[in-house]
């Protein structure tokens, strides 16, 4: 059963990142990306799992041209779980028909490359969010995608990093057990650390 409080914040929050354009969305893209980019950096992430824009989320485009390891992207399956597929790292996200890429039930972009990598072998999973609270609780669209991938992580676990802006932030999120928390959240204001272990960090590739 879906929690009524999710249900009502995530009207109000995804209105409030669509309406986020023009200018002010330019410039929060170009904050984000940056911030990203030294994250990936920093934390040496090769491998990782992007993901294609939608609904007024924050476009990766910047971030997929310079990154310097692998992209894959989230294909949902038919029996709703998520497989992640080797992306071209330019065109990947391109609004253009380009060669092994298509476009799923819900209108969003996914790879038709037939390399595929499983899930704990990614160095990080970079999730598009409807809301987050500083403590890593997440709100996504509502299907469980990632709650469901997330809870698969074993041994060399992929960091789980959130991609919002800044005006997604509430103060405080009603968590379900099955939600799954983020390691770190990246937006236009800030860059937050949630949780983070020796054991945790992944190793470059």
């Amino acid at each position: 059963m879906k929690h009524p409080d999710k249900t009502a914040l995530r009207k109000t929050l995804r209105a409030r990142r669509r309406a986020l354009g023009g200018f002010h969305r330019h410039m929060a893209l170009l904050r984000i990306e940056t911030r990203l980019e030294r994250l990936t950096r920093s934390l040496g992430l090769h491998a990782v799992a992007a993901y294609c824009a939608f609904d007024g989320e924050p476009q990766l485009d910047g971030w997929l041209r310079r990154h310097r390891g692998q992209v894959w992207l989230p294909r949902v399956l038919p029996d709703h779980r998520l497989a992640f597929h080797h992306a071209n790292p330019v065109t990947a996200c391109s609004h253009r028909r380009m060669p092994k890429t298509r476009t799923n039930e819900f209108g969003i972009i996914e790879s038709d490359d037939p390399r595929r990598r499983g899930l704990n072998s990614l160095d990080a999973l970079l999730i598009p969010l409807v809301g987050f609270d500083t403590r890593g609780n997440r709100l996504g669209m509502g299907a469980g995608f990632y709650d469901r991938a997330l809870a698969q992580r074993r041994g060399r676990r992929p960091l789980a990093i959130g991609v919002a802006f800044g005006c997604q932030e509430v103060p405080s999120l009603p968590v379900d057990p099955w939600d799954q928390p983020l390691d770190y959240i990246v937006t236009d204001r800030a860059l937050v650390t949630v949780r983070r272990t020796p054991t945790d960090t992944p190793t470059p590739n």
